[in-house]
């Protein structure tokens, strides 16, 4: 719990500590995306993002928690519902290029894309993620957080930006006819 405290704490400019903690993993996360994912990959986490979002949000919680041994009581944790977020995004994600969708939407192998395209699908695909998870955290969990990033990801504001933005990414992105012919 002292890195909580020490992140509370830490001031550069106007920047808190958690500000720069999000921010860096932001960064990191969007060149590991860049690097180790190639466009179809993207696309089928992106859309076991959008299919797990969906989920989490309309599950029955309160009937769930008549299951006693599942341990919701009241209602779940914060923790909880980014557990399940993010298995049901592997879940999918291994699901998916199996499916009918895989053909349909022509997502198969590794998929190829320039620097740019990949990283502006890495940029949409992690700023979803982030809006996401951090939906999931309580008000008090928020409080720490900066402005800047309470701007960026959390709010109704944010979070129709950030469910809206990749797929016009993806919608206005046009393939590369050169990369097909290969």
């Amino acid at each position: 719990m002292a890195y909580r405290q020490f992140l509370a704490n830490f001031q550069i400019g106007a920047a808190s500590g958690w500000d720069l903690f999000i921010g860096l993993t932001f960064i990191i996360a969007v060149l590991v995306y860049g690097l180790f994912l190639g466009r179809n990959r993207l696309i089928v986490l992106l859309l076991s993002s959008y299919f797990s979002l969906s989920i989490v949000n309309v599950l029955p919680w309160k009937r769930l928690s008549d299951f006693g041994w599942l341990g919701i009581g009241d209602g779940p944790s914060a923790s909880l519902k980014i557990i399940i977020f993010l298995g049901i995004i592997l879940l999918f994600y291994f699901l998916i290029p199996r499916s009918l969708i895989s053909s349909v939407l022509r997502i198969r192998k590794r998929g190829e894309a320039s620097w740019l395209r990949l990283l502006v699908l890495s940029v949409v695909q992690v700023g979803l993620l982030a809006m996401a998870i951090l939906s999931f955290l309580p008000e008090e969990a928020l409080a720490d957080i900066g402005s800047v990033v309470k701007m960026i990801f959390v709010g109704s504001e944010a979070q129709f930006v950030w469910i809206t933005l990749p797929i016009l990414t993806v919608v206005l992105m046009r393939r590369n006819r050169k990369m097909e012919e290969k």
